[in-house]
């Protein structure tokens, strides 16, 4: 049985439940759930929200590839893979990735090599906004 696979690059907001929902499976012994969500501070200095951009056409291949490398590499059952674009607050989720297999050992090594993959190669940038009024393309020093 192939997994089920989900990906998305939306401006709306990301369902936790929604990726729980999706990767449940009666012969899942583990779903791993991660969500990167928008903190206050980056290197000790107050952060007032983050905006998110994407070369769209790109982002969702390379997400639709990942998603099918980690259902490959792993026994997964389900993968579900979405990213925000666009501004967020604190405390908002940026990025879910979920995935469900037979034993915790391959979830959290499927959910970990999704989420670095992700950060690492798909067509996304954050920008940094300070709460002094600065702004931060992140990586670009």
């Amino acid at each position: 049985m192939s997994a089920r696979l989900h990906t998305r690059l939306t401006d709306q907001p990301l369902s936790l439940d929604g990726a729980w929902s999706f990767c449940s499976d009666p012969a899942a012994g583990a779903v791993v759930v991660f969500s990167g969500t928008v903190r206050g501070e980056t290197d000790g200095r107050p952060v007032s929200g983050l905006e998110y951009e994407a070369y769209a056409e790109q982002a969702e291949r390379q997400l639709a590839a990942l998603a099918a490398e980690v259902a490959q590499r792993w026994p997964a059952r389900a993968v579900w893979m979405e990213h925000r674009v666009g501004s967020l607050a604190i405390g908002e989720p940026s990025v879910v990735v979920a995935v469900s297999t037979g034993h915790r050992q391959e979830a959290f090594a499927a959910a970990r090599h999704g989420i670095d993959a992700l950060k690492a190669t798909v067509a996304i940038w954050k920008k940094e906004h300070w709460a002094d009024g600065a702004t931060h393309w992140s990586g670009t020093d």
